[in-house]
């Protein structure tokens, strides 16, 4: 199961459900930009394989939505940034990457599993990084600088992403990586950082997929 922008293109609906991927979509926000109140990884964050920390304002949808699941209802983000970041973390092995904004019921639960924060001055963690399993890509070098002697990460080039209302969106709002796909939601072969991405992802044995229409961050496509 995906959670998707309730903004998606039905180009891109139709592509998810043709490749057999089901999917929710999400409810906008009312504390967010509105720009960016429909994007998932700013109102909910997967702690474990059945357990999601959700935003209080939108829990009631969720929690109807997603029977089955373990749901916890979490803070309230606010307007600006970077408090309207709070869920926009990434978990990456034995580390969560994020600023010191982090959700407090996510930070808990983190931090009792032993999952120690590496600290990056950027809020939009999440969008700003592209997940795999054994490595993260970014085009922010901030995060790289921080994170290279850490951490398994590779710089790759920025280029033009679609954000509705601002002049540049985030690589990693694009995107979400699905068992062995990593899937865009749009022609990331039109990308200067595509020629990269694409061989890092064939080293990790993980194949992207898209469908050909315009690269948009809708916010990270997020598995649940």
């Amino acid at each position: 199961m995906l959670v998707i922008s309730y903004k998606a293109s039905e180009e891109f609906k139709n592509f998810l459900k043709a490749k057999g991927f089901s999917f929710i979509e999400t409810i906008a926000n009312p504390n967010l930009d509105p720009r960016i109140a429909d994007h998932p990884d700013l109102s909910l964050f997967k702690i474990d394989e059945k357990t999601l920390v959700v935003d209080e304002s939108v829990f009631a949808y969720y929690k109807e939505k997603l029977g089955g699941y373990d749901l916890i209802k979490g803070e309230k983000v606010f307007g600006k940034y970077p408090k309207d970041a709070l869920y926009n973390i990434v978990k990456f092995k034995d580390f969560y990457i994020h600023n010191d904004f982090t959700e407090k019921n996510i930070e808990n639960f983190l931090k009792e599993k032993g999952i120690s924060h590496l600290k990056v001055n950027q809020g939009y963690t999440r969008c700003s990084i592209i997940p795999l399993r054994d490595l993260l890509i970014t085009c922010d070098y901030g995060i790289y600088k921080v994170l290279k002697n850490k951490v398994a990460i590779e710089l790759v080039d920025n280029d033009k992403v679609i954000l509705d209302g601002f002049d540049q969106g985030f690589l990693g709002g694009t995107c979400g990586l699905v068992g062995d796909k990593l899937i865009f939601t749009g022609d990331i072969s039109r990308h200067k950082a595509y020629t990269k991405i694409k061989n890092l992802c064939h080293r990790e044995n993980i194949k992207i997929i898209y469908p050909k229409i315009d690269l948009v961050d809708l916010g990270s496509i997020l598995e649940i």
